[in-house]
């Protein structure tokens, strides 16, 4: 099947998708049910994390590996930012967190297809390119706001861990730091602005669906989070934007 054609049946499942996550959040973290069909049995919370990012590293690694000699340098470096950010969240990011709530195996399951798909999907659009700088000015912003969205998404992930390890009980927290002063899900906000950098640096049919992806699934994850934590902390600010600084949403 031709690539776009694959990306065209991706973004009519993306929006189905965010569609119903808007009545029933994606069962997990915070929002894992403490009992029904997602309930019936659950793995560690660090090892879901690290098998179901994986293939998003190990797959565009491994193309890069294969393919070093004949790929262009834009192709190899959209690939290896594709892979740095799926190094962190494969192996640093579950290590760091604190091992609370297991994740139930259908989100691990559903989560590790995604990651196979993407990181095929990334690196056939890539190799079938074969990148070249097409716009100098774009290329630049995107891989700017690409490592400007990986340390908010890092920093912000920093900050909930510290209040993780405060947090007494179910006793929630209000995040202050960096862009949690004006957003609810400033690690969100981070990653959104990370894949719109990369959307921008390759300019490929696939880096812009899964920006949109990004966008559409985090943006209303980050904003059930926000009517979270409007719910269980008293004093928390009104004034926040969920997910977009400045912007109500």
């Amino acid at each position: 099947m031709e690539t776009l054609s694959v990306i065209y049946i991706a973004t009519v499942i993306t929006l189905l998708t965010v569609l119903y996550l808007c009545f029933s959040p994606a069962p997990y973290g915070k929002f894992t049910p403490a009992s029904g069909v997602f309930s019936s049995f659950k793995i560690n919370s660090k090892l879901a994390w690290m098998l179901q990012e994986c293939p998003a590293f190990f797959i565009p690694f491994h193309v890069i590996v294969l393919r070093w000699s004949t790929l262009s340098p834009m192709s190899l470096l959209g690939l290896g930012l594709f892979s740095l950010h799926y190094f962190n969240r494969s192996f640093i990011f579950p290590l760091l967190i604190k091992s609370g709530r297991s994740t139930p195996i259908e989100t691990c399951l559903s989560a590790f297809g995604f990651c196979c798909f993407n990181g095929w999907l990334q690196c056939k659009s890539t190799v079938e390119s074969n990148l070249q700088v097409r716009d100098a000015h774009a290329s630049i912003l995107g891989l700017t706001l690409f490592f400007v969205g990986m340390y908010i998404n890092i920093s912000s992930d920093s900050h909930l861990r510290e209040l993780a390890a405060q947090r007494v009980g179910n006793v929630y927290l209000t995040p202050h730091k960096g862009m949690f002063q004006y957003v609810s899900a400033a690690n969100y906000f981070g990653e959104i602005v990370e894949w719109l950098g990369f959307a921008l640096l390759l300019q490929t049919p696939a880096a812009a669906w899964f920006s949109l992806f990004t966008t559409l699934f985090l943006g209303q994850r980050g904003y059930q989070t926000h009517k979270y934590y409007l719910s269980k902390i008293d004093d928390y600010p009104k004034s926040r934007s969920s997910v977009f600084p400045f912007s109500g949403f």
